[in-house]
């Protein structure tokens, strides 16, 4: 039998007790895992910050709902939650119905909702940008100078410190130049900061071997897809819709810039 006193609080509730307590009890160092997503017209940067108790659970349920499907539709334990693959049903994600991709993108979002970490998104409307500006600066590092401000000022607001982990690019090196020139000059721009909570470089990784990137990956394709795309079919919409509200409120700051 249930004692009086926690028959006051639902499962929900209680999850979200744990969620604040976290927060208020956040360790010294924050992990910040950044993705991006673009199209021709939009570019949009996102990232999944939390401590150590934040991202373990993030990696345990994802494994876990990895799990459910093991050995269906070709999937095994280290497949790759990733955005645009489970959306289109392309790779290894071809043989996967769409009700269980719907459900695993879903379940994956519940995850990182529920895991104590915070969400920062940023993008850019590239094509308003090509129009307004004859030599525009590379979208990627823009919304990168824009993102690393919001990391370390989330970072401080909980009097911590962040290292930025983030998905192998091309351009690795270039990023690590500018985070460099950042913390030395500080970030271009009204917020110019020297990005003091920030530790270290930029590291990269490669995101099949980090749940925590494909966390990224996961919530940054989405949003991007929400806000640049126009869904013509209403269900697609509809599914789109409820899965975002498993992460929405683990949206710390979100905003687009539109030049």
């Amino acid at each position: 039998m249930t004692a009086p006193s926690e028959a006051r609080f639902s499962t929900t509730d209680r999850a979200a007790m744990q969620r604040q307590a976290d927060r208020r009890n956040v360790s010294g160092l924050l992990l910040a895992y950044v993705d991006e997503s673009y199209s021709p017209d939009w570019f949009t940067l996102g990232a999944v910050i939390g401590d150590a108790a934040a991202v373990r659970r993030i990696e345990v349920g994802f494994d876990a709902l990895v799990a459910r499907y093991r050995g269906q539709f070709d999937l095994d334990a280290g497949t790759e939650l990733h955005g645009y693959p489970m959306f289109q049903g392309a790779g290894v994600w071809r043989r996967v119905p769409l009700r269980a991709r719907i459900n695993l993108y879903a379940g994956a979002m519940r995850v990182v909702g529920d895991s104590g970490a915070r969400v920062i998104l940023r993008g850019i409307d590239v094509a308003r940008q090509r129009v307004r500006y004859v030599h525009p600066h590379p979208p990627h590092e823009v919304a990168l100078a824009h993102m690393l401000e919001r990391i370390d000022s989330s970072a401080d607001a909980r009097r911590a410190h962040a290292l930025v982990l983030a998905d192998e690019v091309h351009n690795s090196e270039r990023h690590r130049t500018n985070f460099r020139d950042f913390r030395t000059d500080g970030t271009p721009g009204y917020r110019s900061s020297t990005l003091p909570r920030l530790l270290d470089t930029i590291h990269f990784a490669p995101s099949h071997h980090s749940r925590l990137l494909q966390a990224a990956d996961l919530v940054t394709f989405l949003y991007r897809r929400r806000s640049a795309h126009v869904e013509s079919d209403e269900r697609a919409r509809a599914a789109n819709d409820l899965i975002w509200s498993h992460v929405e409120p683990a949206v710390e700051h979100e905003h687009c810039w539109r030049p």
